[in-house]
């Protein structure tokens, strides 16, 4: 295996595990993938999206999965979240293979351990930001107003409570979203183009949001085609025909205010 250098990021381009090295973000991986596929169909109508992935997440590591549309990278997202499960080999987060759980499992796997963000912030219209967070952090059985009200104050929206949606602008809504996100304190927050619907200035906000939740120790991953994104991970896994292209290890990872599109 070769590694050279450029500019401010050590490149790994084996095509193969995404791992290895000591970054200082020690113990056990957040998430370790080892030979996930996923298929669909069957037949002639079969459609490997994902094949024979190996990858590993340190926790406290923000990785971007970047790729064109059909490269793979949401299904890898889908199947590290639990959203549907892998057809081949094994993902393993929170210490247990996801793989193998039936839909009961994977529901409570995604209850207790993963937040979501996606483009599309979904809030609940007929409630207040505080309510649309509460919402999602009862399922959990953490719903209680002061660890929401706390949750909207680490995405910078305290003073915004008692707003409806309708009252946010869209920079404010998908912060809405982390919120509700983070409220049930998930060992791992997956994001999918959380910042497609957004422009350049509000789109830093969240991106600022997130390196601000992962400076305090949550592994974020972040799915985007948005390649300016890179930028601020400390690691970009660029997916091709489903599968890892290339790993790219950033040495000093830019503030978010500096990524420009």
């Amino acid at each position: 295996m070769k590694r050279h250098d450029r500019g401010r990021a050590t490149v790994r381009s084996d095509h193969g595990d995404g791992g290895g090295g000591d970054d200082g973000r020690d113990g056990a991986p957040a998430v370790l993938l080892r030979g996930a596929g996923k298929t669909y169909g069957g037949g002639r109508a079969e459609v490997r999206a994902l094949r024979e992935v190996d990858l590993e997440v340190r926790r406290g590591e923000f990785v971007v999965l970047l790729g064109p549309s059909g490269s793979g990278k949401t299904t890898l997202l889908n199947l590290i979240g639990g959203i549907e499960p892998a057809t081949a080999g094994a993902v393993i987060a929170a210490g247990r293979d996801i793989s193998g759980l039936d839909e009961d499992a994977r529901t409570a796997y995604r209850r207790d351990t993963v937040g979501f963000v996606f483009q599309f912030f979904n809030l609940v219209p007929s409630l207040t930001a505080l309510e649309n967070v509460r919402l999602v952090a009862e399922l959990t059985g953490r719903g209680d107003r002061e660890r929401s009200a706390a949750a909207l104050e680490a995405v910078g929206l305290a003073g915004r409570a008692g707003h409806f949606p309708a009252r946010l602008s869209g920079g404010e809504q998908q912060r809405v979203a982390i919120a509700r996100a983070i409220a049930k304190d998930p060992e791992l927050l997956l994001c999918d183009e959380p910042t497609g619907a957004l422009d350049l200035e509000t789109g830093r906000g969240v991106l600022r949001v997130l390196q601000d939740l992962n400076g305090r120790g949550r592994t974020v991953m972040v799915v985007t085609h948005n390649a300016a994104i890179a930028a601020i991970a400390h690691r970009v896994v660029r997916m091709r025909s489903g599968r890892i292209a290339e790993v790219t290890t950033t040495a000093a990872p830019a503030p978010a205010e500096e990524v420009t599109w």
